[in-house]
């Protein structure tokens, strides 16, 4: 079946959709932030499993949950684009995370944030509550797509693709961008909620991401720097040639500062590399190991939650449930632990490269010493040399300030990776 086929079959009819817009209402059907509950399907969508906080909110008795289509919770209120790109991510093979606002048998309400991902035979989403102010803006932003959708009549590809484009509008790179950034709001709001203390494995990955954007940014600075020192000697061979006989000592000063100069745009470059890799596609590696991060803690409490609650199954079925849940927590941590190795190998690439450049830093400062005795020894003759040595100076303090910032996140970077 085509993805448009398996995407048509899913949508609820156009009887089916008046029948629901004349159950909702406006009261919301209540659960608690501690509570997260699940659903499995197959891969036509049909409920296959699910645990009692589940068909309790949804207000379902389980034998009407066991074997009906997933779109039976669907509310009116939800733009198809959310759906389309949902199964079009979950058809790639890669989990999904996103805000849905569903219905229950009464019509109520109720959000949440639901991590879908593909299992064999179907898709497991566990779903928690969102409490952080980014669901106001996504509720703002559904409303405003459902609007187009119903008065423009736009195919739920169309729709999908103008919801992408007014998510770049917000700041993101995609969608990926966004579902990263509004897993970890969420889950650090609720681990407020919870009154919980702050989880390690992700505030570490957060730290070296926030230390990696500012290195990148330092970097910049640096390298548009050192592009002026390839004016400063010239105006220094410039200067030299006026001397004379007595040219010869700056114009070997000239060229040791364009040697260690080169040395330290190799630096640089080499350092941009690293940091390109370390960083690559607007840090989309960082974002996807957070993801994963929040995806496996979320997972272990489901685990853990569904060992102790009682089931809406026989233990046969609870038993192959949990060896379910089990499975995909496993698959997350894997997946979390070998990005945030590859993440702690490439940050030891960064702080080995600054080591290097702070000694290359520390002959261009012998050179500029070199450059003022000199000048002084020649008096007058080198007056025209005074400005240039002062630019000098300057430039190669606000490069060493640069690299003193650079030096010291890095640190902070070691201290990140080094954190358990």
């Amino acid at each position: 079946m085509t993805l448009t086929a398996e995407f048509e079959a899913s949508q609820t009819t156009a009887t089916e959709r008046q029948i629901a817009k004349g159950q909702e209402t406006d009261l919301e059907s209540p659960f608690q932030v501690h509570e997260l509950f699940f659903s499995r399907t197959d891969e036509r969508g049909v409920i296959r499993a699910f645990n009692g906080v589940f068909s309790r909110i949804a207000e379902y008795p389980d034998h009407s949950l066991r074997g009906a289509p997933h779109k039976i919770i669907r509310h009116s209120q939800m733009p198809k684009a959310v759906f389309w790109l949902i199964w079009d991510t979950l058809k790639s093979g890669k989990p999904i995370s996103g805000y849905v606002k569903n219905r229950s048998k009464s019509g109520k309400y109720y959000w949440v944030y639901a991590i879908i991902a593909p299992i064999p035979g179907g898709y497991l989403s566990v779903r928690m509550k969102p409490t952080s102010e980014t669901l106001g803006v996504v509720s703002e932003l559904y409303a405003k797509i459902l609007r187009q959708e119903r008065e423009d009549g736009i195919s739920p590809e169309q729709s999908a693709s103008i919801l992408l484009q007014e998510i770049q509008a917000l700041g993101f790179d995609d969608y990926a961008d966004f579902q990263a950034h509004a897993l970890v709001t969420e889950f650090q709001s609720r681990e407020r909620e919870l009154v919980r203390k702050p989880y390690r494995g992700l505030t570490r990955a957060i730290r070296v991401t926030e230390a990696k954007k500012k290195i990148c940014d330092r970097l910049t600075d640096i390298a548009s720097e050192l592009a002026q020192g390839t004016i400063y000697i010239l105006n220094m061979k410039l200067q030299a040639t006026k001397l004379g006989k007595d040219r010869a000592a700056i114009d070997a000063i000239a060229n040791n500062y364009d040697l260690i100069l080169a040395d330290i745009k190799t630096g640089i470059t080499r350092l941009k590399t690293i940091m390109a890799e370390a960083t690559g596609s607007n840090f989309k590696q960082a974002k996807e190991s957070q993801f994963l991060l929040c995806a496996s803690s979320i997972m272990a409490e489901v685990v853990e939650n569904f060992a102790k609650e009682d089931q809406p199954m026989t233990g046969e079925e609870q038993s192959h449930e949990a060896t379910t849940l089990k499975s995909l927590h496993e698959s997350y941590v894997d997946q979390s632990n070998a990005a945030v190795l590859k993440m702690m190998d490439q940050c030891r690439q960064v702080t080995g490269g600054m080591d290097s450049l702070r000694q290359t830093l520390l002959g261009l400062s012998a050179v500029r010493v070199s450059l003022r005795v000199e000048t002084r020894r020649l008096g007058e003759k080198a007056r025209g040399l005074d400005s240039l040595i002062s630019d000098i100076d300057e430039s190669h303090m606000r490069v060493q300030d640069h690299l003193e910032q650079v030096f010291d996140i890095a640190i902070q970077l070691q201290e990140a990776i080094n954190a358990t």
